[in-house]
């Protein structure tokens, strides 16, 4: 059997191929076997040592490992395993004919640590006593001590790796039982084996170290940090072999990071010694001779233990100055003792900080990012505690000013990017690898710099002159030399763009301001030609010139330098992309500051635009290619503000859906038109110049969609079923055309609506009604892209938003152009989400222009609303559950109904809800009358089912607001009986609305349909007994079994029941006694009201005040919801 196993186990393991699957498969399953027995634990341990293959031995380790984790307590003879296991460590582990190799040294290790989880130290209380004497026998058993060390802290005692409540637990009971019984003897071993092993077997001393760096954390530090210990760590971080040294800088690094209070830890940093080894680095860290391989992982390591030294000086002197202030502040007295305490010990943090500041600012002006990194955290708490001193006293000494001046000498060090680097300087390179490290390399200098210019802001605060005088003197000598590297050249822009922000109101001050001078250098000097073309340096110096333009509007002389930065090759004309489509964006915000202050030299700068114009509007970038988003390119200003974005984009409609999707992809080398637009737009400029100007600018544009209008009508011809000249070749030829020719036609779209975007409504219709005459033709022929592309979402989408921009840019005199577009639109529906844009279209026309659309309303209503309800369709229910993504259900023709479909056919009904609402609050509601009659039956229908059932309280009042207002609009008060007297219904004359002359029905029955509909089902029925069914219940209700009810605590509800009492009282305004005759006599009863809540309810609605009214409402509601979930709960309790 045995020669059976281990060929089982060789093939399970053999992965070359060697053996078919059907065998690997046989062999696995006899394996699995033999794991199934009771007596597998033997077979493992006869079967470990007496096999050569490391494949059997391994797979008896882990298959003990697993018997002992799952089901050590079932298991026989527990103690033949720890003897087994104590045998392999003293044995097995320690022969070198053959050594065992480290992954079954790891594996053996495993084992004994899951036996120590069940039987340390009830059982086996000598566990670690036994594995320490047994180390005299071998290094082999030393290796394997450490081993066993690690996994327990692995496998038991870390908190890096995520544990559930019991093996936490078991964590805790673990770590306490080895502090009580073992730690002390461990700790021992540990400086044994370190001493011992330094000189003859430096690695496996390194190991131990390393091991007890793992403990240090949560072990008492007098084990190791101690008059013994100590000495021994400072004289191993001098040794000559690296890694005994990195481990001992390892192991007193954690002993610095030990938690601990603040008196505690400066005595403990005191009897370390370090702080006087620290100092001495203050002109290199200490590399031997011959380390150089590993030069840079020594440095690291004594970089981290300065750094952790440094902050943990600072953390505690901190502690101690603010537990003493923090008495104070509440009121206490502090007692001498304690205020004399916290002196010395303030004092010993101070002098212990001077000491060591030398190393530190070395450190931190290292070119290493892994050395001065680090230090950071030290840094901030620094510069903090110069800002409390600076408040405290007249101000710092020359002594703390210079230290200020070498912090940020090194974060203008940190901040430059990499030589040689990745980065490149002019077009994007070839290989694709290139280009992703550049990439990888750009987003690693930003990553650092975010924490490095914070620093530099936080110092410019409190020492602003020191810092200014800094960045001057890289500024200036990187301007003044030709051969500077262009690393130096863009980390100066950037510290100079840094320190524009927050920087005091008189450093732009050209006068007096040093800020304003060193920004006027930047742009009248300039740098050296080719420099300034490099990718990263012209974006830094386009970022500076749009950040400091308040220094340019006030020198005029400086504003040509700085718009050539923009023209030319080091800004739109530059050959990569991201640069020239970031100096478009920032174009259009130095244009939009300094609008004025351009105009003296704008035909020379249209000149200059017009190469640019011309390829950005032809050129369109391909969909998805990236180019949008205003921080394209930012390189090292990455943490600018940016602002703006699509131009032309249809903003969110009142259901917080935007209009306008396309206007994601559009590329941001269109904020140029922007910037024309704002040029072009000046009032101050001759009619004539201005019209000549537009006409420049647009027919272009409008040529270039009339160009491209062709292939797209071949390319929806040969969708339709017309097949072009050519065939299939032809056909697929005409869809490629009409790709390119609808990217041209968006692109000319976008770039009118940006141009017309500086140009005032007043302007263009009043002033210089030419202008206007320019964009009503833009209209015109834009209305022909959808219909060209009838099926094109993207290009319907960017006409949406172009006829937005020309509502904000023509205002009422768009008006008499609006038709064709609407009915282009309408025409070209071809789903939900489209009829959904148009109605939104429509609802912001109406809040835009109100009655001044009510002719083409009337011409428009009656098709849409018709288009909306077949769109919807019959079976729709009007409630919203359906658009929850619990109510997908199969439907009726077995096609799927999916989450979208419903999403959209619901997000249609709130618009149309809105669209109703906003005919109807404007005075319109006699163009519903044009509607055909089903089509109308239809509109009131959904409404009132929507008033009645549906889950968004919101959603109900805006029903119940379009109801009630067709009820003032189409009914009259009812005719007094004959000798009665003529004076209204107490509350009519507030509740009635208007409405016809009394006795006479625009919509003959309505007023019937209203008391049943509105007055019975919405008002009345649908609050007292919420419908049934299924789905997610909406904001403003709460859960219950199969039913929703409205939450009377929600403040939404409270609105709805406002508007409920409202139409309440409306109603029996208009129908009089007819109307709590039939509420009494069929409606309360069948709702279950009681006779006293039902008298109540008729009086406030005759005579009460609509707020009683809404009260009362409110606590009916209330009432329902108790007894049906008392009734729900009885049900329940009867089913038990």
């Amino acid at each position: 059997m045995s020669d059976d196993f281990e060929k089982a186990v060789l093939i399970t393991f053999s992965f070359d191929g060697s053996y078919n699957p059907q065998l690997k498969e046989q062999a696995s399953s006899f394996i699995n076997d033999i794991k199934r027995s009771t007596e597998c634990w033997r077979l493992c341990v006869e079967r470990f040592s007496a096999s050569p293959y490391s494949e059997v031995k391994f797979w008896c380790l882990q298959t003990l490992h697993e018997l002992i984790r799952t089901s050590y307590g079932a298991l026989a003879d527990k103690g033949k395993i720890r003897t087994a296991l104590m045998t392999w460590v003293q044995r097995d582990c320690n022969t070198q004919q053959p050594p065992l190799t480290p992954f079954l040294r790891n594996k053996v290790a495993q084992c004994l640590v899951a036996v120590l989880q069940y039987e340390y130290p009830g059982c086996w209380p000598t566990f670690f006593h036994d594995l320490i004497a047994a180390m005299a026998q071998g290094e082999g058993v030393v290796d394997m001590f450490c081993r066993v060390l690690l996994s327990v802290d692995e496998d038991i005692v870390s908190l890096d790796i995520p544990r559930s409540q019991d093996e936490s637990r078991l964590s805790m009971h673990v770590k306490d039982s080895m502090r009580e019984h073992s730690l002390g003897e461990v700790a021992g071993a540990w400086y044994r084996l370190a001493a011992g092993y330094r000189d003859k077997n430096p690695e496996l001393a390194a190991q131990v170290l390393a091991t007890m760096a793992r403990y240090i954390p949560w072990i008492d530090i007098n084990l190791v940090a101690n008059d013994k210990f100590l000495p021994l760590l400072l004289s191993l971080m001098d040794a000559p072999h690296t890694d005994l040294r990195c481990a001992a800088v390892d192991c007193v690094t954690e002993m610095l990071s030990k938690r601990m209070d603040a008196a505690p830890k400066l005595n403990l940093i005191q009897n370390m010694k370090i702080v006087n080894v620290a100092a001495t680095w203050s002109g290199g860290f200490p590399v031997r001779y011959g380390e150089e391989d590993d030069e840079e992982a020594v440095v690291v390591r004594f970089a981290r233990l300065l750094a952790t030294l440094a902050t943990e000086i600072m953390d505690s002197l901190k502690r101690v100055e603010n537990s003493v202030i923090s008495i104070s502040a509440v009121g206490f007295s502090v007692s001498d003792d304690a205020a004399s305490e916290a002196s010395r010990a303030s004092e010993t943090a101070a002098h212990m900080l001077s000491q060591l500041f030398p190393a530190v600012l070395a450190a931190f002006k290292s070119s290493c990012d892994d050395v001065a990194l680090p230090l950071l955290p030290f840094m901030g708490a620094y510069v903090a505690r110069l800002k409390g001193l600076a408040k405290r006293s007249s101000g710092l000494s020359p002594e703390t000013l210079a230290e200020v001046r070498a912090i940020v000498e090194g974060i203008a060090v940190a901040a430059k990017f990499p030589t040689p680097g990745a980065s490149y300087g002019g077009a994007p390179p070839a290989q694709p690898t290139e280009l992703v490290a550049a990439q990888e390399e750009l987003e690693a200098v930003n990553e650092k710099r975010r924490d490095l210019f914070t620093l530099l802001r936080n110092i410019s605060k409190t020492c602003f002159p020191e810092v200014l005088g800094f960045v001057g003197a890289v500024l200036g000598a990187v301007l003044s030399r030709p051969d500077a590297a262009w690393q130096d050249v863009e980390v100066a822009v950037s510290l100079l763009y840094e320190l524009g922000e927050g920087a005091p109101e008189d450093a732009f001050k050209p006068d007096t301001g040093g800020l304003a001078a060193l920004a006027l250098a930047l742009v009248q000097r300039g740098l050296q030609p080719g420099i300034a073309r490099h990718r990263l340096v012209a974006l830094a110096v386009l970022e500076s010139c749009v950040r400091y333009s308040r220094v340019l509007q006030q020198q005029p002389a400086a504003i040509p330098s700085a718009l050539a930065v923009f023209l030319d090759g080091r800004g739109m004309g530059h050959p990569a992309e991201d640069v020239s489509t970031r100096a478009c964006y920032l174009f259009a915000r130095l244009v939009k500051m300094l609008r004025q202050n351009i105009r003296p030299y704008l035909p020379d700068v249209l000149a200059s635009l017009q190469p640019h114009l011309q390829r950005v509007a032809t050129t369109p970038l391909a969909a998805g290619s990236g180019g949008g988003g205003s921080n394209a390119g930012a390189s090292a200003m990455d943490g600018v503000a940016v602002t703006g974005g699509g131009g032309g984009g249809g903003g969110a409609t009142s259901s917080c859906k935007p209009t306008a999707p396309a206007n994601s992809c559009v590329d941001d080398r269109l904020y140029v038109f922007d910037a024309v637009g704002l040029l072009a737009g000046q009032e101050e400029l001759s009619p004539e110049q201005q019209l000549q100007l537009l006409g420049q600018l647009i027919q272009p544009l409008l040529g270039q969609v009339e160009e491209n209008l062709p292939p797209l009508r071949a390319a929806a011809a040969a969708v339709a079923g017309v097949m072009p000249p050519g065939g299939a070749a032809g056909a697929a030829a005409a869809a490629v055309a009409a790709v390119a020719a609808a990217a041209l036609v968006l692109q000319s779209l976008e770039a009118i609506s940006r141009l017309s975007k500086g140009f005032r409504t007043d302007l263009v219709t009043r002033q210089r009604p030419q202008l206007a005459t320019m964009f009503v033709r833009s209209l015109q022929v834009a209305v022909a892209a959808p219909a060209a592309a009838p099926t094109n979402k993207l290009l319907r989408s960017r006409f949406i938003s172009f006829v937005h921009r020309m509502v904000e840019c023509l205002g009422p005199a768009l008006l008499p152009y609006l038709p064709p577009a609407l009915e282009v639109l309408l025409s070209t529906q071809a789903d939900v989400q489209d009829l959904s844009d148009l109605v939104v279209l429509v609802n912001q026309l109406l809040s835009r222009f109100r009655e001044a659309l009510a002719g083409l309303l009337e011409a428009l209503l009656p098709p849409l609303v018709v288009r909306v309800h077949a769109a919807l369709g019959a079976d729709w229910d009007w409630s919203g559950k359906m658009a929850t993504p619990s109510a997908m259900r199969p439907a009726t023709d077995g096609a799927a109904v999916t989450v979208e479909d419903a999403r959209e056919r619901g997000e249609l009904q709130r618009v149309y809800y809105l669209l109703l609402s906003a005919v109807t609050s404007t005075g319109m509601s006699t163009a519903l009358l044009k509607v055909p009659p089903a089509a109308l039956e239809a509109a009131v229908v959904g409404l009132t089912r929507g008033a009645a059932t549906h889950v968004d309280p919101n959603v109900r009042r805006t029903c119940l607001q379009v109801f009630s207002r067709l009820v003032g609009d189409w009914c009259s008060s009812p005719a007094p009986p004959p000798g009665a007297s003529a004076a209204a219904p107490a509350g009519a004359a507030t509740a009635s609305g208007g409405g016809p002359p009394v006795g006479v029905e625009v919509v003959p029955g309505f007023r019937r349909y209203a008391m049943e509909r509105l007055g019975e089902e919405a008002c009345i029925v649908g609050l007292l007994r919420p419908a049934a069914g299924g789905g997610a219940p909406g904001p403003g209700t709460t859960a219950g079994v199969s039913t929703a009810f409205l939450d009377i605590r929600d403040a939404a509800v409270l609105n709805l029941l406002g508007d409920a009492a409202a139409a309440l009282k409306l109603i029996y305004a208009k129908c009089g006694e007819e109307f709590p005759g039939h509420l009494v006599g069929a409606v309360l009863p069948a709702v279950g009201l009681a006779s006293a809540a039902q008298q109540q309810l008729i009086y406030l609605i005759r005579e009460g005040e609509a707020k009683e009214l809404r009260d009362y409402l409110r606590a009916l509601v209330g009432q329902a919801q108790q007894a049906q979930q008392q009734q729900h709960q009885g049900a329940v309790a009867g089913g038990r």
